[in-house]
């Protein structure tokens, strides 16, 4: 296992900044790849003759670790190229993003390597594979102006910065390509009048799973009203990814082997999870943010369980598209969680600020920290390693 892992690890040896988005295909928001920038410390681009990092030659044993998907678009500077076409052989396909340069191509052809522009500076000539739109420099207008040029010289449209469901609405009714931004992390424009069953069954099962008062026994029969909660439950704590000593039979089991406090959060993530007209990708952010806040408590001096919390159900607001203050009302939440949650404050709060601040990739913000950005960026790489190994345990 320490083998497998090594090369995961050099990764987190990276001086700079690492950021990871997924690319949805627009039609259905399924991740078709993600995208790793890698920047420096201030999160700007590196220099194009920036020193090559000895995790590069590794980047195809390293990439299963944060991603399942057998390609990726790779923001690098210039002088990492010739390392990365020497990299081992393998399956990965890499689109290149070389700091937005239009004219550096690798000698000979490769099938593993193509490449993406940016459509603020194509010319004429440039014929890539790939165009990236940045959204926040487009109107409506100008896009529709510019598409039939750029689907006759480009294979792929992908729209980058859609922070907003405006702007998917605006990317799918133009059916560009692919899209990357934070609009999958919001809940619809249109609030919910009515609550659909099923979401009224998860908010009261989420009532009964956070309500501080609740006996273990009480709480086994809670799960366990949830048949497919329960098998599900006792088939993650079985697995390679709990490594507990021995098997499980039995929710009452799992309480006393694990605690309680243990069994409401992970019966919670996966009540959570099982929200299916949302993206796979909106589970994955819920667990990298659980992680994330988990990991951070100890830099705040924080409960670690809390923390979790925290970050898990900073996504019910998406996934139930409902405001996030109505929600956490109806839940029998401690203060200290509630304040965290709606105000960001407390130990916690702050920890889930530096979370998505990362998220988003405001760097600004993340150099305002009390935490340092080197810490946060290893414990974002571990967070998003930790989600993806999990999200591969709840999908088999």
């Amino acid at each position: 296992m320490a083998e497998e892992e090594a090369p995961f690890e050099s990764l987190k040896t990276f001086s700079g900044l690492i950021h990871r988005q997924p690319l949805f295909i627009t039609d259905r928001l399924d991740v078709d790849s993600y995208h790793l920038k890698f920047l420096n410390k201030e999160g700007e681009k590196l220099d194009d003759d920036s020193e090559v990092p000895a995790f590069l030659e590794h980047l195809p044993d390293i990439l299963p670790a944060i991603s399942d998907r057998q390609k990726a678009l790779l923001s690098i500077p210039e002088s990492w190229q010739d390392a990365l076409y020497k990299s081992r052989e393998s399956t990965l396909k890499f689109i290149l993003d070389i700091n937005g340069d239009t004219t550096t191509h690798p000698s000979g052809s490769n099938e593993r390597f193509a490449f993406a522009t940016h459509a603020e500076a194509v010319a004429d000539s440039n014929q890539s594979n790939t165009l990236l739109i940045d959204m926040l420099q487009h109107s409506p207008e100008t896009l529709t102006e510019h598409l039939p040029y750029w689907r006759e010289n480009h294979k792929i449209l992908c729209a980058t910065n859609v922070n907003d469901l405006g702007g998917y609405t605006l990317c799918k009714d133009n059916t560009l390509d692919l899209l990357q931004g934070q609009f999958y992390t919001l809940p619809s424009a249109k609030e919910r009048l009515t609550i659909p069953p099923s979401i009224q069954i998860l908010m009261e099962l989420l009532v009964k799973l956070q309500d501080p008062e609740i006996e273990p026994e009480d709480l086994a029969n809670t799960i366990n009203q949830d048949v497919s909660l329960s098998y599900k439950l006792l088939r993650l704590i079985n697995s390679a990814f709990f490594g507990l000593p021995r098997e499980v039979n039995s929710t009452k089991q799992a309480i006393v082997m694990l605690g309680h406090t243990k069994i409401k959060t992970w019966a919670s993530l996966l009540s959570l999870s099982g929200v299916d007209d949302k993206p796979v990708e909106l589970r994955i952010v819920a667990m990298t943010r659980a992680r994330m806040c988990e990991l951070l408590a100890k830099y705040y001096k924080g409960q670690a369980e809390m923390f979790f919390a925290t970050g898990l159900f900073s996504t019910l607001d998406a996934l139930m598209d409902r405001p996030l203050d109505n929600l956490v009302e109806k839940l029998p939440l401690s203060p200290e969680l509630k304040q965290a949650l709606l105000d960001k404050s407390g130990a916690a709060g702050h920890a889930l600020q530096d979370v998505l601040n990362y998220e988003k990739g405001d760097w600004i913000a993340i150099d305002a920290s009390p935490i340092p950005s080197e810490v946060l960026s290893r414990v974002y790489l571990d967070a998003i390693h930790w989600a993806k190994e999990l999200n591969t345990q709840l999908q088999d």
